[in-house]
């Protein structure tokens, strides 16, 4: 019997792979030992089961011989019918192979014979274009000749739209007519109809230019509306033949070119540092031109064709001015003479805006101008960047101290500006200076707005580290805490805090000339962009002033308590061994620990200088005032515990004993008492002086003590009133 396939066990499945079945039995907890075993015993019976199949085939390999006897026969009666199918089927082949190379090649026939004829009525056709080319041309010289009123002239360019119109047709059938003889034949004989038919609108267009500049000419204001009808159907006549680009290049020579080049050649230095009152006499001539001539020619040829105006702006009167204004004066777009380059470029700008205005084109043609090559290459030409760099170089060569003394500061503004606007460095003063001139008109230019705009930043960033480097020159050189280099950085810690709001108000004021983006689509949002940047520009210039700040308040701290601690042993001297009354008012020093701060304070205008030094001063001296009364209170119980111990008292002395050092012993407490001994005299003074200092700062000043001072209050509380 055969072995059932699905019986077989997993490893003589054809997908049998023994690493990952031994991996699974040993993942079941099998052992080798184990996993051995059932592989001989799965060895054991594949062995059997092949010995079956052996036996089994091999019954089937003895019954082979008597299974097949007699398939010779059934061999050979198959064989002759196959044999004589075959060969009908190849003779239907043949038969069928040769009529369908007789149906090809009559179809190849008809194909040509459609060609020929094809050929023929082209042939046919172009002939008779061609002559009915030939008969317009010659009409419209006959009526050419009948007279020159406008009904004439009119029948005259009818003629030659039709002659243009055959002719189109007619190229159009020899650019597809291919290289036959006859083809080439008639592409001679349309290129003779194509000068006459060139020679004839020429004329005619010319003429008519002519006509209109003898009228403009006589004062007219607005041309002949039958006069640019013919106009207009004479470049709609081009238009059809593919030539308009020849009409617009025959008006330019014709109209333009004359007054353009009269107007702009014969400049010496070709442009280099052209007076601007010159090319703006220039630009008024052109725009004197346009205005009279070119605006109403487009505009009248416009009525009769549509459109015609913009082409005509573009195409026509800019292409000959612009190309004119590059080859007569190529020098005039390096800034060689910054002043006199800004001036003829805004020049530009304004001319270009006006020469727009004249044609006042509709909306759908109004970019028609601004996207036309000689345009963009006409700005192009342009050397801003250059320009950029100019300027850039003369106003950082002007702030920095170190420039040269040709440079462009004016000394004479920057003293003003330190008079205007309270300001009280010359490094402040020559920022604002310099920002000022970055955004003034004669030197600002649109198109280098972002550029400016970096350049504020940058100047910024000068002002911030060289005001910083000022700073740390005059900490470094007043090490030991004098006061006579306060004034010198409290100038300019206020010129810091200062320059940071002009610089915002400055922002507001240049708003009109900032350009928009799609972006920021509105001028206020681009000027509030700008402040967040000077913000974060002005960082690292409140770090420096917070520094200055510190080291300001701590020369005031240092000087103001410099004599503390001897004002304390004062006070002790005061009491000890005097036989005083007990104290009932602070000392007169503690009011006099603020007067530095005052005196200062009277220099400072700005309230954000003058609460950070109030606050850094308040801390300061509560700080101090801390530490030297802890130092004297402690220096009171030492002394007291040491007498005690020399008398041997008891109670009392034995508690200073424990704790000699402590500001306030245990079982000190004045409060409502009056003080006997000298020592608590003198620790309630003490109480009144820190009492009275904390009531200044917080009351009178508006600050905070330090937290060493709060410490202190509350520890010496038992020692008040």
């Amino acid at each position: 019997m055969r072995a059932d396939v699905s019986s077989k066990p997993q490893s003589q499945h054809p997908a049998f792979d023994l690493e990952q079945f031994a991996e699974t039995r040993l993942g079941e907890g099998k052992d080798l030992d184990a996993l051995h075993l059932e592989l001989s015993q799965q060895l054991i019976q594949v062995r059997r089961e092949l010995h079956n199949l052996i036996d089994l085939r091999y019954e089937d390999f003895l019954g082979l011989s008597s299974s097949v006897a007699g398939i010779d026969m059934t061999i050979n009666d198959i064989k002759q019918p196959l044999t004589d199918l075959s060969a009908q089927i190849s003779e239907v082949h043949t038969e069928l192979a040769s009529k369908l190379e007789r149906i090809d090649a009559r179809i190849a026939y008809r194909q040509a014979v459609r060609d020929k004829k094809h050929m023929l009525r082209l042939f046919i056709d172009l002939s008779q274009l061609l002559d009915r080319v030939n008969a317009v041309l010659s009409e419209a010289e006959q009526q050419l000749r009948g007279g020159d009123n406008v009904g004439a002239l009119t029948e005259y360019l009818k003629s030659l739209e039709r002659a243009a119109g055959e002719f189109s047709q007619a190229r159009y059938f020899i650019e597809k007519g291919g290289a036959y003889p006859f083809i080439l034949q008639a592409a001679e004989r349309m290129q003779t109809q194509e000068e006459r038919l060139h020679a004839a609108l020429d004329a005619f267009l010319v003429s008519r230019i002519d006509e209109y500049v003898l009228a403009q000419s006589k004062g007219r204001m607005e041309p002949d509306s039958a006069h640019m009808g013919l106009l207009a159907q004479c470049l709609r006549t081009y238009t059809t033949v593919g030539e308009y680009d020849r009409a617009e290049a025959l008006i330019r020579e014709r109209l333009v070119r004359p007054v353009v080049s009269e107007t702009f050649g014969g400049q010496p230095g070709k442009g280099m540092g052209l007076d601007p009152a010159v090319l703006g006499s220039m630009f008024q001539t052109t725009l004197d031109f346009i205005r009279q001539v070119g605006a109403p020619l487009a505009r009248g040829i416009s009525a009769h064709l549509p459109g015609c105006a913009a082409t005509l702006e573009a195409h026509v009167f800019w292409r000959e001015i612009s190309g004119t204004i590059l080859s007569a004066l190529p020098l005039l777009f390096v800034p060689g003479m910054p002043d006199r380059f800004h001036k003829n470029y805004l020049a530009a700008c304004d001319f270009v805006r006006q020469f727009s205005a004249l044609f006042n084109t509709a909306d759908r043609y109004s970019d028609l101008l601004a996207s036309d090559e000689s345009y963009v290459e006409f700005h192009r030409k342009w050397q801003l960047s250059a320009y950029f760099s100019i300027r850039k170089k003369q106003l950082t060569d002007a702030i920095d101290p170190r420039g040269q003394p040709e440079s462009v500061l004016d000394q004479a503004a920057v003293d003003g500006i330190l008079g205007e606007l309270g300001l009280s460095t010359q490094l402040a003063a020559r920022a604002i200076w310099a920002l000022r001139r970055c955004w003034a008109e004669d030197v600002y230019l649109e198109p280098l707005a972002p550029w400016f705009w970096q350049l504020t930043i940058q100047i910024i960033l000068w002002y911030q580290h060289s005001a910083s480097d000022a700073l740390k020159l005059l900490i470094r050189s007043n090490a030991d805490g004098e006061l006579t280099a306060v004034d010198q950085l409290l100038a300019h810690v206020h010129d810091m805090f200062a320059l940071k709001q002009l610089c915002s108000d400055h922002i507001d004021s240049i708003r009109p000339l900032l350009p928009t983006t799609e972006q920021a689509p509105d001028a206020i949002s681009v000027v509030d962009g700008l402040k967040d940047a000077i913000s974060q520009a002005f960082e690292s210039s409140d770090d420096s002033a917070a520094g200055a700040i510190e080291h300001i308040s701590a020369t005031i701290v240092s000087a103001s308590c410099a004599n503390l601690a001897s004002q304390l042993r004062r006070t002790t001297s005061q009491f000890r061994h005097t036989n005083r009354a007990a104290p009932k008012a602070p000392s007169a020093f503690v009011s006099k620990l603020f007067a530095e701060l005052s005196a200062v304070e009277l220099k400072i205008t700005s309230q954000d200088t003058l609460a950070m030094l109030r606050t850094q001063v308040c801390l300061g001296i509560s700080r101090e005032i801390a530490r030297v009364s802890i130092d004297a209170l402690s220096t009171i119980s030492k002394t007291e515990a040491s007498l005690h111990r020399l008398r041997k008292t008891t109670n009392r002395a034995s508690h200073l004993d424990q704790s000699n050092d402590l500001p306030v012993p245990p079982g000190v407490d004045l409060r409502g008492t009056t003080p006997a001994s000298d020592n608590d005299k003198i620790r309630r003074q003490i109480w009144l002086d820190v009492m009275e200092t904390g009531r200044i700062i917080t009351d009178s000043l508006n600050a905070t003590t330090h937290e060493d001072y709060e410490s202190l209050a509350q520890l010496i509380a038992p020692l008040g009133t």
